[in-house]
């Protein structure tokens, strides 16, 4: 693993604690409302600064930010 994939690991490691022992709570999606979202760290070094996402919105937020990526 390099030293980005540990970190991010961690933090999403860390994240899903929280959400099991009732830390944090599970929320809609917060472009679209959908129910059954997912989590998405904006800052992998704050693993509980979440922003909630369904699949599709939150596929269309990483295609945003990494463009050439998307289109492989």
């Amino acid at each position: 693993m390099t030293d980005e994939q540990r970190l991010k690991d961690n933090c999403r490691s860390y994240a899903h604690v929280y959400l099991r022992r009732g830390k944090i709570q599970r929320k809609p999606c917060i472009h679209c409302g959908e129910s059954k979202a997912e989590m998405h760290h904006p800052d992998y070094n704050k693993p509980l600064d979440i922003v909630w996402l369904c699949r599709p919105c939150h596929l269309a937020l990483h295609a945003e930010e990494n463009p050439a990526e998307s289109k492989t």
